[in-house]
């Protein structure tokens, strides 16, 4: 674009994105206060923009250069030019405001960059690094606009973001194979008897379901292990936090209770499921301080 928004009309844009396009996130953000929540808007759409570039773009070589473009358009907003897309005031002011470190964002869009140049992890460490570039560092950026003190909420951030991704990627293994990407370890499939073909088809055998229960199992000690961080976020953004992490953990509950069978029907939660664990921890709240 040729002139810049204003921040509000910027914010504003922010919000409808996330609001028209978080599937879980809406959820948990709505119980924010108002310049947390904005922040958390502004992320969200930069984050949504940066990777339905990756995702729209079916020429890997144009993926890559939409996502050079977008890693200048990030780096000219923070160096004061806001011009070249209507979210940039938002997202500028947003990370000038909560002092979030540039390199996160830079680690998200090389994580989108990975999804144009390959489609297939051989260890656990490549698909970790995956979920730390499209997922971890979101967290990192999300905690500094909640707000903490105690620099261990990093690393647990980190984890967090780990065990986040790995549910989406539980969740979409269907819908990613009909893409050509199996996000899930290649040492794992060879670990459990099943080939690279028999992934892609999906069908579901006790081996799939299997392969699904170790990552499921790995996803949960995940959320297990991050677990301490709610308690070191700012006061009135725990909740945001606390309802977003209800939300995923009941995914992959969800998961666990169909007996690991994500290839018949996609795992899913209603919107009245997401609203009641997001009101949930709005209550817990009201008990505990009688209010």
């Amino acid at each position: 674009m040729s002139h810049t928004v204003s921040l509000e009309e910027s914010y504003a844009l922010c919000d409808k994105i996330t609001a028209e396009r978080a599937r879980n996130f809406h959820f948990a953000f709505s119980v924010l206060p108002k310049e947390r929540y904005k922040g958390i808007c502004s992320l969200y759409a930069f984050t949504r923009t940066a990777d339905d570039l990756s995702d729209d773009e079916s020429d890997p070589v144009k993926a890559l250069e939409n996502a050079r473009q977008w890693r200048e358009t990030f780096d000219a907003a923070l160096a004061g030019d806001i011009s070249r897309h209507p979210i940039m005031p938002a997202v500028a002011e947003t990370f000038a405001r909560y002092k979030i470190p540039p390199i996160y964002m830079h680690e998200l869009i090389t994580g989108t960059e990975m999804d144009a140049r390959q489609n297939r992890y051989a260890t656990w460490d490549d698909t970790y690094l995956y979920c730390y570039r499209v997922a971890s560092v979101i967290g990192m950026m999300t905690i500094h606009t909640f707000g903490f003190d105690d620099p261990s909420a990093i690393p647990l951030a980190e984890k967090m973001g780990i065990a986040f991704q790995m549910t989406n990627i539980l969740r979409d293994v269907k819908e990613d194979a009909g893409l050509n990407r199996i996000y899930l370890p290649t040492e794992d499939l060879q670990a459990h008897g099943i080939s690279e073909a028999q992934m892609l088809e999906c069908n579901d055998t006790p081996a799939m379901r299997a392969l699904i229960k170790f990552q499921t199992d790995r996803a949960w000690q995940h959320y297990e292990d991050a677990q301490p961080l709610i308690p070191m976020i700012y006061d009135e953004s725990r909740d945001a936090l606390g309802s977003l992490v209800a939300i995923y953990k009941r995914l992959l509950e969800e998961i666990k209770r169909r007996d690991y069978d994500v290839f018949s029907k996609r795992v899913s939660l209603s919107t009245s499921e997401k609203l009641s664990l997001a009101a949930g921890m709005a209550w817990k709240k009201f008990l505990k301080f009688g209010g």
